[in-house]
């Protein structure tokens, strides 16, 4: 089973231990982004932010495995990810949790 690193715990996960790649698009993040979707993809549960890199982007779309759909973003770099990631629609990804509440896991 492939993995999906995130690099803290993200209440738009919902404790979800597994899901599935139903869609991948390319999307670009500036400062005509929606902040309601910067709030919902970036926002980790101690409250802090990711920071996402403006650009051109992949947004990769799960259902979990508590049939919760969720997103995250991607880069687009390099070139092949977009392909690569077509190509695992469909598939079931581990989520891995790197940091727990300030500390590696």
């Amino acid at each position: 089973m492939k993995t999906i690193k995130f690099s803290g715990d993200y209440p738009k996960l919902h404790g979800q231990k597994e899901a599935t790649l139903v869609a991948v698009a390319k999307i670009k993040i500036d400062k005509n982004t929606p902040q309601e979707f910067i709030e919902y993809d970036t926002k980790k549960s101690d409250g802090t932010y990711y920071e996402l890199k403006e650009g051109t982007q992949l947004q990769l779309i799960f259902l979990g495995d508590k049939c919760i759909p969720f997103c995250t973003i991607r880069s687009a770099q390099p070139s092949h990810k977009v392909e690569d990631y077509k190509a695992s629609i469909g598939q079931r990804f581990a989520i891995e949790i790197l940091e727990q509440d300030g500390k590696k896991d």
